[in-house]
């Protein structure tokens, strides 16, 4: 009883708590610079590797890094600034008709194109290294999360500001379009009109901002899709809802990649420069299927210009998707899956690479949410995630160039801009539409693939043994078993060998368990009341 009273009075067990607010030491901060390093070092080597396989290590000295610094400005979502150092001339191209015959004009350009080739590769880097520390936590307090993701962004901002210093270079334009760029680059020069020679400088300030966005949005989806990243309390019963359609939006994206990866060889043995497709694609391969899946989606996109002439650019895109980009900006009609089909009839796989990217995302959400979710609320969450993402990715994706002339010092005209963007609320409705039918079947192939695990589980375990057999005959405990194996104990001895039971019967006695006084008790004697008394030699 006494055991019970002190189980009963003993405090309850203690919960499991977030953790201590601040998280400081040394530790934390090493491995945040360590998580930042290793992002941005992989960035600078995919950058540096694609644009070797362009051909850009032999434009001098000192322009190898500054191009390093400013791919990876561009692939956090930087802006680069081109100046030309002399005139653009008087031809056909956009800088000459726009300075004429004035000696003294100078043009310059603005370059806004998300690599995302390279972004997503630091991206991935720095996901996977924030969330390593917390990786044996299940529950983190909300501040504790934040001074975290404080850490981190301490040391990108100083690592963007390196890439920002930089990336600025003097550039030779005719050598850089006859070693690196091509058609692709002299399409660039003939809209920017640049001259013989042009310096780029990144900008320090878009880097930043824009960077520190890049940064945020990696970190909530690596929280988001993580399946031991820890959460905030109040955050796990929302658990199953948000975790599992993040998880599935992300395994679309990426496996539109791994296919891009996988076709980029077969494009790139097509065309007339394989080395440089292959790097061109390095940089822009996301940009590039993902465009593609989109108009398999049914999502509109549109190219425009401000070019007087009606020219346009094709953004580095290949075969037929670029000259559809090109032609739409002078005509002005939408780019779409139908128009890419006349220019290309296997365009028309792409509606079919679509729809199987959906469908295996709408299985792996439903396979990561509980067995309890039915189809129909696979249909609508995966409905909302695959329509933001779908809008993030489209404002990512946006692409522009913009060109200036100045003369002086002082701008006199705001030249010619070329962009290409989605139709965004388009993209919003087709990803609801879209994401509640993949979710809604991707949901109810999770329960048939859950119902033919549960069938298979008893196969695996071996036939079932029968519920009605014949129990085994007995065996005497000393006889040899068939099977050969040694009896359990020694066999019991023959009767003859026993000896008799000594001395004469004992008198019966009251049965077992019996509350009758037993006649043959004797009481003991009681006790002397002069008490004890001593025997012996010794005297009393």
């Amino acid at each position: 009883m006494a055991w019970n009273q002190q189980q009963h009075n003993a405090p309850p067990p203690a919960r499991p708590t977030a953790g201590p607010a601040s998280w400081g030491g040394v530790a934390p901060w090493l491995h945040a610079f360590g998580a930042v390093l290793a992002a941005f070092g992989a960035m600078a080597a995919a950058a540096w590797l694609g644009l070797w396989l362009l051909g850009a290590d032999d434009l001098g000295s000192g322009t190898m890094p500054a191009l390093v610094a400013a791919v990876v400005a561009l692939a956090v979502g930087g802006t680069v600034d081109l100046k030309g150092t002399e005139k653009g001339g008087t031809g056909d191209d956009v800088l000459g008709r726009l300075t004429g015959d004035v000696s003294l004009a100078q043009g310059s350009g603005k370059v806004d194109i998300m690599l995302l080739g390279i972004g997503l590769i630091g991206a991935l880097v720095l996901g996977w290294l924030f969330l390593r520390p917390l990786r044996h936590r299940l529950v983190i307090g909300a501040l504790d999360l934040v001074l975290h993701g404080v850490r981190v962004l301490v040391f990108t901002a100083a690592a963007l500001g390196v890439v920002a210093t930089t990336g600025e270079h003097t550039l030779p334009i005719e050598q850089f379009v006859s070693r690196v760029g091509g058609a692709k680059a002299q399409d660039l020069t003939n809209v920017l009109g640049l001259g013989a020679a042009a310096r780029f400088e990144t900008d320090v300030t878009g880097t930043l901002a824009f960077g520190a966005l890049w940064l945020l949005i990696t970190l909530v989806v690596a929280v988001g899709v993580s399946v031991r990243g820890p959460l905030p309390v109040k955050w796990l019963r929302h658990r199953a809802v948000l975790r599992p359609p993040v998880a599935g939006v992300l395994a679309v994206l990426i496996a539109a990649v791994v296919a891009g990866v996988v076709g980029t060889p077969f494009v790139a043995a097509a065309a007339p420069a394989p080395k440089r497709m292959i790097g061109g694609m390095f940089f822009a391969l996301p940009n590039a299927v993902w465009l593609l899946a989109s108009l398999g989606l049914g999502i509109p996109w549109k190219a425009t210009t401000t070019d007087p002439t009606g020219g346009g650019f094709s953004f580095g895109l290949p075969g037929p998707l670029g000259k559809l980009v090109k032609a739409s900006a002078g005509d002005g009609l939408p780019i779409r899956i139908d128009r890419l089909a006349e220019l290309d009839s296997r365009a028309w796989f792409v509606p079919l690479f679509s729809a199987l990217l959906l469908l295996f995302g709408g299985t792996l959400m439903a396979l990561r949410a509980p067995a309890s979710v039915r189809p129909h609320q696979h249909a609508w969450r995966f409905a909302v995630a695959l329509a933001g993402g779908l809008l993030v990715i489209a404002c990512l994706m946006r692409l522009q160039l913009k060109v200036a002339v100045s003369v002086f010092g002082g701008v006199v005209s705001p030249g010619a801009s070329v962009s290409l963007h989605a139709d965004y609320l388009w993209t919003v409705l087709l990803g609801l539409l879209w994401g509640a039918c993949a979710g809604f079947i991707g949901g109810a192939l999770a329960d048939w693939v859950r119902y033919r695990r549960t069938d298979a589980a008893p196969l695996a375990a071996g036939p079932p043994r029968p519920l009605h057999t014949a129990p085994p005959a007995p065996r005497h405990p000393g006889a040899p078993d068939p099977a050969g194996r040694p009896a359990p104990y020694p066999p019991p001895r023959p009767a003859s060998a026993r000896p008799p039971a000594p001395g004469p019967p004992a008198p019966p006695g009251p049965p077992p368990y019996s509350n009758r006084p037993d006649p043959t008790h004797r009481p003991p004697p009681p006790p002397d009341p002069q008490g004890p008394t001593r025997s012996g030699p010794w005297p009393g």
